[in-house]
């Protein structure tokens, strides 16, 4: 029998008390309550009576950056509505939801508006907006696969880490860890690399009252240093990416907005001399090297391809690169 005269509030609360949550799951919950009361005011009924049109409109609402993330929103709204089912909250008992809620459902809710991705030509014009070119190199080590916890790739780069191979431009990256690995990177970052190692100040075109680097061996020196051989923080990328939402005007710009830009580019350059340019499992595992990420975990080398790929946004290949085929 349908419960009547209770309040949704009081619905969601009981809800949320009946689960073994920690306090940070909880305020999470919490949040994702919130969101759905304008939808819920809007239609004037609670989520568990929405059909499944009104459900999906809720998703999208959501406005989530990935499908792993809208994919954890509907388990746990999913769960709700099954909860109120089996207390009588409501009569609604159609299949409003796939039953197997998968990575190519989810993505249909990704609010890609909030997700603005860059050309490497963009990103060269952005870059020499930056007044002090360390902040602006450090962006290219990010699009063209370096980076590591806490940036440690990038600021424990050393010249003698960059080799000239015949052409191929070579780096070895070492991450927080002593983790070892090496990438192929492009001339024009080897060269940056190189010009940043050898300039004494943080400009191009030094002013009066100029910071001036530190005696050190790291590419990525710091300014103003009294000692000698001291190596940047994470602070010092995380004031590069502040600094970039400024010069991008984009306040959603974060390191993997960068990162996935630099994906997509060089999948582009993988693709781009083949006659059929088709994505395939290969190609993915050349990304996944170099860009250390979509593996199951830190401690395995099995890359999932679902993850990865729904990093990409292949809309943007092809306006801003040329046609590929997903060969998957």
């Amino acid at each position: 029998m349908l419960k009547e005269n209770v309040l949704n509030k009081d619905i969601k609360e009981w809800y949320l008390k009946s689960l073994d949550i920690q306090d940070n799951s909880l305020t999470t919950y919490l949040s994702l309550f919130n969101k759905a009361t304008i939808l819920e005011n809007q239609k004037n009924k609670d989520i568990f009576d929405m059909n499944k049109v009104e459900l999906e409109e809720l998703f999208y609402s959501l406005k989530s950056p990935s499908p792993q993330s809208i994919s954890a929103s509907i388990g746990f709204l999913g769960r709700y509505i099954d909860w109120a089912i089996m207390n009588g909250y409501t009569n609604n008992r159609s299949q409003r939801l796939p039953s197997i809620i998968d990575m190519e459902y989810c993505s249909r809710f990704v609010y890609k508006a909030s997700i603005v991705r860059y050309t490497r030509e963009q990103l060269l014009t952005y870059m020499q907006l930056f007044e002090d070119q360390r902040h602006a190199v450090f962006l290219l080590c990010l699009f063209e696969g370096i980076k590591g916890e806490g940036y440690s790739e990038i600021l424990n780069l050393k010249m003698e880490d960059l080799k000239d191979d015949n052409g191929v431009f070579l780096a070895k990256l070492t991450n927080s860890k002593g983790y070892n690995r090496i990438i192929e990177i492009s001339e024009e970052l080897y060269w940056r690399l190189d010009r940043l190692d050898k300039i004494s100040s943080t400009s191009l075109q030094p002013k009066q009252g100029q910071k001036y680097f530190s005696d050190s061996t790291y590419i990525f020196k710091k300014a103003n240093a009294k000692g000698e051989d001291i190596q940047l923080r994470a602070s010092f990328g995380n004031r590069a990416l502040d600094l970039a939402k400024s010069i991008f005007d984009n306040s959603n710009l974060i390191a993997s907005t960068i990162q996935v830009s630099g994906m997509m580019w060089y999948i582009w350059e993988l693709l781009k001399h083949q006659e059929e340019k088709i994505l395939n499992k290969e190609i993915l595992e050349k990304v996944a090297s170099k860009y250390d990420t979509g593996y199951v975990n830190k401690d395995s080398n099995y890359v999932s391809y679902s993850i990865l790929q729904h990093k990409l946004d292949f809309d943007f290949i092809k306006t801003n690169y040329g046609l590929i085929n997903i060969g998957l």
